[in-house]
């Protein structure tokens, strides 16, 4: 390792406006709408992380066979019900300051903000329609709206590992080389959006330190 303790988190940069869906819209709002917590601040799933990083594993784990059992001890088998993974990842959430701030803003007593205007302090909806094929005009009963969080936001996710393993030099090669091959989450990538840069403790030399470390 290249300081002896291990990242505590994995920072999340949006490098273009992203749309990580929850999987349902907003009736009269939206019709795909972002995760956010109950008080409207945007985050990413610890589920959905682990996703993006085994998905990136999955495209280049040909070319790295040495590190195929640090990808089950940091990633996890495919639909394993056991606890070969040791890698605990948490939700990806806004800076503790910045949460800090948004939390008293919400619970002041005069003029308290509301989840939906601190929502889209952190968002702007989006509308695309299809094309008809015989004119090429928009399709105005193909409008639909997405709500996307702004490009410029980092968001963090905790990384502790299970029961007080300590993380081999393999392990730690298999997260940085998977944190730096994911570019892109949520959806519409065809569209330019949801670029990111991942990092270990939102330091990227240091990342590509131990992405590049001898096993």
């Amino acid at each position: 390792m290249t300081n002896g303790t291990s990242p505590s988190f994995l920072q999340i940069e949006l490098l273009s406006d992203t749309t990580f869906s929850r999987g349902e819209g907003a009736a009269g709002v939206v019709d795909t709408e972002v995760e956010r917590d109950n008080l409207g601040m945007p985050f990413i799933g610890g589920k959905t992380v682990r996703g993006l990083l085994r998905d990136s594993w999955l495209s280049m784990s040909r070319h790295f066979p040495s590190l195929v059992d640090a990808a089950a001890r940091v990633l996890g088998r495919s639909q394993a019900v056991d606890e070969s993974c040791r890698l605990r990842i948490g939700d990806a959430m806004l800076p503790a300051a910045i949460r800090a701030a948004v939390r008293g803003a919400a619970e002041r007593e005069e003029h308290p903000l509301a989840p939906g205007a601190i929502l889209d302090g952190f968002t702007s909806i989006r509308y695309q329609t299809a094309e008809d094929r015989e004119t090429g005009a928009p399709d105005v009963t193909t409008l639909r709206s997405s709500r996307l969080v702004l490009r410029g936001f980092v968001l963090e996710a905790s990384l502790s590992w299970l029961d007080g393993y300590r993380p081999t030099a393999c392990d730690m090669r298999l997260l940085a080389l998977c944190a730096l091959a994911t570019r892109h989450g949520g959806l519409l990538r065809n569209r330019g959006r949801g670029h990111i840069r991942m990092t270990l403790d939102g330091d990227l030399e240091k990342t590509r330190k131990y992405a590049e470390a001898t096993t």
